[in-house]
């Protein structure tokens, strides 16, 4: 419901087009600067991911060359000899430690990792588009507050200066009431300001240029909804958030690293075969007569022992485990502030409601004392100041309950997107 309030209320002309949150949202979600970034990141890793799976495929290349030789035949005589040598072959490796194996694995779980690091900053930028959203909302009802509460106070300082013409009131009250009206224009220049403000922010998530004009439609402030709000557990709604995802994929890949750095110890097994030829100007025979003749299979092994580069393998692997233990104090850190962050916003939102549900009595019994004091200012019963303060009074109730109510709508919402999950 609360959404579905925005949605119709809450609208972005930009261009000469009217825009609803969700679309805001969805243009937030192609062109913010972090989700572009994040975006890369992941297209990276895929890439990485696609470069090692393809390097474990028989590495098959061709090979041709041409070579000139000089042969002395005296101290003053020189022979030269040309030759030409082609070759097709391929070489695998048998053998590697299982390095292959635990590099594919952690080019996985790196890109789970910024999968879900994607999925964060989705989350981010949507939660900061809805509060900025909010926030210009509630910048035009305070500015609308403002504006109404300048115009009746310029109202009764018309009538008071009547009065004072006509020798029924002291000319000290109507000083007052003009203080006071120029205060009031101080406060409705600064709730404009605040507009601009909000709508600089919001343009500046939307990555869109500041010559693009916003209007915000300040929704009706209608009755709360019920709070239904379920007994949940902010450590299961936190393993399933993508920034725990994420801490839990780099903790895996983590592990695979060390898998990495420990295969470098391992003996190296390779299998090389082929076909080859080649063309000798020595032999009399014509060029092409030799390639055919000469096509000569191979086949090899190759072992390749470590020696010297255990010792840098050694504090590879112990660097390798330091990364792996700090991923899972990363993790940790991230499941607690993630569960913390969870029942705060859960505790914000019922104390939002019992914020909203008394500034919502305060205020009306703010307007009715305002009313009363109207009264009695008009037939003399109380003086400007009296009104004045009664004025601020009802003013700050009002404020108080638009701040409260739209607060409560967003950490309504923040609950609402936390249970989603």
């Amino acid at each position: 419901m609360l959404i579905a309030a925005l949605l119709i209320g809450c609208t972005l002309p930009v261009m000469g087009q009217n825009w609803t949150l969700e679309q805001c949202i969805n243009h937030a979600m192609e062109h913010n600067h972090d989700i572009k970034s994040a975006r890369a990141s992941l297209k990276e890793s895929e890439s990485a991911l696609g470069e090692i799976s393809w390097s474990l495929i028989p590495q098959i290349s061709g090979e041709m060359g041409h070579n000139f030789h000089w042969e002395r035949l005296s101290p003053y005589k020189l022979k030269r000899t040309q030759s030409t040598n082609a070759s097709i072959g391929g070489e695998v490796t048998l053998f590697d430690g299982l390095r292959s194996y635990f590099s594919i694995k952690e080019a996985r779980h790196s890109l789970k990792q910024m999968t879900g690091n994607l999925e964060g900053v989705r989350d981010a930028v949507r939660l900061s588009v809805i509060r900025s959203c909010l926030q210009m909302v509630l910048a035009r009802e305070l500015h609308s507050i403002a504006v109404y509460n300048c115009e009746s106070i310029v109202r009764q300082m018309e009538k008071c200066r009547k009065m004072v013409l006509a020798g029924l009131r002291p000319l000290s009250s109507l000083m007052e009431l003009e203080a006071q009206v120029a205060q009031e224009q101080y406060t409705i220049t600064a709730s404009a300001a605040e507009i601009d403000n909000s709508r600089i922010a919001l343009m500046q998530l939307l990555n869109l240029p500041y010559e693009s004009h916003f209007n915000v439609v300040v929704p009706a402030m209608d009755t709360l909804p019920p709070e239904n709000i379920p007994e949940i557990s902010a450590f299961e709604i936190a393993d399933a958030h993508p920034a725990t995802r994420a801490a839990r994929a780099a903790l895996e890949a983590d592990k695979a690293a060390v898998g990495v750095a420990a295969s470098a110890l391992s003996p190296i097994i390779t299998l090389s075969a082929g076909y080859g030829t080649y063309y000798d100007n020595v032999s009399a025979k014509k060029f092409g007569d030799q390639f055919k003749e000469h096509w000569t299979p191979y086949v090899g092994f190759t072992l390749k022992l470590p020696i010297t580069s255990s010792i840098a393998t050694a504090h590879r692997i112990g660097r390798a485990k330091s990364a792996l233990s700090r991923s899972g104090i990363a993790l940790e850190k991230a499941r607690r502030e993630l569960a913390d962050e969870i029942e705060l916003a859960m505790a914000e939102c019922r104390s939002c409601r019992l914020r909203c549900i008394a500034a919502e009595k305060s205020r009306k019994a703010a307007e009715e004392l305002l009313r009363m004091n109207e009264l009695k200012l008009e037939v003399g019963e109380i003086s400007a100041t009296d009104y004045i303060i009664s004025k601020n009074l009802c003013l700050k109730a009002t404020s108080e309950h638009v701040q409260a109510y739209f607060q409560y709508l967003f950490q309504r919402m923040v609950v609402e997107h936390y249970l989603k999950r």
